[in-house]
């Protein structure tokens, strides 16, 4: 910059004079020559090209001393210990579960005595649900076949002739229950009045009684 002042300040110089004169020298001197304005351009331009050298010549000196600096921050940079790496840690070996063994079976022995009682209790438990259900479906039969025989039978008449004969002295109604009075002797419902025909005594009523046999047939008596 101080060679930039020095230049604009020798280029003002030229362009004025450099000593002030007084009034009889001015008269007597003669008059300084300026030069003509066909040489101010000229001027103008070698003033320029010297501004832009040293311009020049001070970015060059710039540059260089810069250039230069940093050579002491890398070699510091170089030096700076590295940065120790972060051990990762170590994940845990997985190990997998072993299949359980199964345990030895171990044959078990025909002729052994407890498989030969369980055997034997199998048996029995079989051929007596066998008996059971056939029991049960003869029993079944036999009920079916009483049944029918019951509702064929035809009313007995025994019984009929026997009733014919039979003579009632009276009846009597209560809560603690009903009795009639049939050959002199007091009946309920549901006792026999007879053995040998196995007829019962069905309802009590005022006037009249129903007696039923074994077949189920019923027979009426009117007082």
């Amino acid at each position: 910059m101080s060679l930039i002042n020095q230049a604009l300040r020798k280029a003002q110089n030229q362009r004025t004079p450099t000593h002030a004169t007084t009034g009889g020298e001015q008269a007597s001197a003669p008059r300084p020559h300026y030069p003509t304005n066909s040489n101010q351009p000229g001027l103008l331009i070698g003033l320029v090209a010297g501004i832009a050298l040293l311009i020049g010549l001070v970015a060059g000196l710039t540059i260089v001393v810069l250039r230069k600096d940093p050579a002491p921050v890398a070699q510091q940079a170089v030096t700076l210990p590295a940065p120790a790496k972060q051990i990762a840690p170590a994940k845990p070996a997985i190990q997998p579960l072993a299949a359980p063994t199964p345990a030895p079976t171990q044959p078990l022995e025909q002729d052994s005595p407890s498989v030969l009682n369980d055997l034997r209790l199998a048996r029995v438990a079989a051929e007596a649900k066998a008996a059971a259900d056939a029991t049960s479906a003869k029993q079944v039969e036999a009920a079916k076949q009483l049944a029918a025989t019951k509702a064929a039978a035809k009313p007995s008449q025994d019984i009929i002739q026997w009733l014919g004969k039979s003579k009632i002295s009276g009846v009597r109604l209560s809560t603690s229950g009903n009795k009639v009075i049939l050959n002199n002797k007091a009946y309920s419902v549901g006792e026999t009045v007879n053995l040998g025909l196995g007829l019962k005594v069905l309802i009590i009523q005022e006037k009249r009684i129903l007696f039923i046999d074994p077949n189920g047939k019923k027979y009426l008596k009117q007082l």
